[in-house]
């Protein structure tokens, strides 16, 4: 076992994911995600939320203002940012120096945050079009890169070559937007499939080891979601355990960098693997 030797570097960050994984927490924005809908109501909540996850090792903070759950109801690039705008500009002003992504696959709001000096963004279409590349080449931001299965035609025996082309071709794309591999996150979409089968779940779970020979940093992107639930029947509120479980195995196989909601749980999660990595690698 071995650690991704990469490093995930932007706008005044610069993470060497060999020496430990990072914790990437999600802040969603929105009344309608599958797990945290409207729990961060209120600048103050997301204030108190930052600094308490701060203080458990949280690197980076990514706003959402869109459910992106299976079959989710899309709304307006106006909405979207409606909802993201007034804690982006308060958590700017509140911690200077935090590292903020965005999660959208909206070219408007994507302008919008990289204008209002969001650092990080996460298109669950992995920068399909000129317009995302182009936006790209102008900002230069870090971005993270997910192979959205609901895009394809996917197929048990065939997926992993399907994600390996899909990623080496939108790497090259964003080199030629004038990215480096260092700033370029490849998420294999646990959960993102048509079919939303624990089938396709456990093969990009596995697909960690192969995404790592791509040479760049490889998400963990897992928490919570619905393959607890197909593999024991688990609802949201216990799904912490196997959550957790199968995070060691993804970082065990070279996935540095956990998106997660359980701050708290994961930093332990990271301090027990970093005890024992020496004997693993």
């Amino acid at each position: 076992m071995t650690l991704n030797k990469q490093r995930f570097s932007g706008s005044n960050f610069d993470f060497n994911l060999s020496k430990s994984p990072i914790i990437y927490a999600i802040l969603n924005l929105t009344p309608d995600s599958f797990f945290d809908g409207g729990v961060n109501a209120g600048i103050d909540n997301v204030f108190q939320r930052i600094e308490q996850e701060m203080g458990y090792g949280a690197a980076i903070f990514e706003l959402g203002g869109k459910s992106s759950k299976p079959h989710f109801d899309d709304i307006s690039a106006d909405e979207e940012w409606g909802r993201v705008e007034p804690y982006l500009k308060a958590i700017q002003k509140r911690f200077p120096n935090i590292i903020l992504g965005l999660d959208s696959n909206t070219n408007e709001v994507i302008e919008r945050g990289l204008k209002s000096g969001i650092q990080i963004i996460n298109d669950i279409d992995g920068f399909n079009s000129d317009a995302k590349l182009q936006l790209v080449q102008q900002y230069h931001p870090s971005v993270v890169t997910m192979f959205n299965g609901r895009n394809f035609d996917e197929q048990p025996d065939t997926l992993l070559k399907t994600m390996t082309d899909f990623f080496e071709k939108a790497i090259g794309n964003l080199q030629s937007a004038g990215l480096s591999k260092s700033e370029i996150i490849v998420d294999p979409g646990v959960g993102f499939s048509n079919h939303n089968t624990l089938e396709f779940d456990i093969i990009k779970m596995k697909a960690i080891k192969e995404l790592t020979k791509l040479n760049t940093p490889v998400m963990t992107a897992i928490s919570r979601k619905s393959f607890a639930k197909r593999l024991f029947g688990f609802e949201l509120e216990d799904r912490l355990i196997p959550t957790l479980l199968f995070e060691a195995y993804m970082i065990s196989l070279g996935g540095g960098i956990l998106r997660v909601h359980d701050v708290k749980e994961t930093r332990e999660l990271i301090e027990t693997f970093n005890i024992f990595k020496d004997e693993l690698m």
